[in-house]
C-alpha cells in the first residue's frame, strides 16, 4: 500500500498545476502532505471505499477550483482567445481557397 501511496501523492502533486502559481506556491506543499495524511489513515483503515472517494473529492477540487479559477488568469484568457482567433483566420484562409 505504500507504493499506492507513494503514486498517488506523486499524481496529486502534478495536479497542482491547475491551480494559480500563487496558491500552489503558498499552499501547495501543504495541500500535499494533508493528502497523504488522509491517504495514510484511509490505509489503515483498510477501506478501498474511502480512497476512491478521496479521490474523487480531489478531482473535483481540482476541477471546481483550480481550473476555474486559473481560467480567471489575464495570461489564461489571452492565450486561449489568440489560438481561437489564429485558428479561425486559418480555418477562413483555407475555406476561402477551397471556393
Amino acid at each position: 500500500m505504500t507504493s499506492l501511496i507513494q503514486l498517488s501523492c506523486f499524481c496529486y502533486e502534478r495536479m497542482l498545476v491547475f491551480y494559480p502559481r500563487d496558491l500552489r506556491e503558498k499552499f501547495g506543499r501543504h495541500m500535499v502532505e494533508v493528502f497523504e495524511d488522509l491517504l495514510r489513515d484511509i490505509s489503515a483503515s483498510g477501506n478501498a471505499l474511502s480512497f476512491v472517494a478521496l479521490w474523487r473529492t480531489a478531482l473535483w477540487e481540482v476541477v471546481s477550483v483550480g481550473i476555474v479559477a486559473r481560467m480567471q488568469d489575464t495570461f489564461v484568457i489571452a492565450t486561449a482567445t489568440s489560438v481561437l482567433l489564429s485558428s479561425l483566420i486559418t480555418w477562413t484562409f483555407f475555406w476561402v481557397l477551397r471556393a
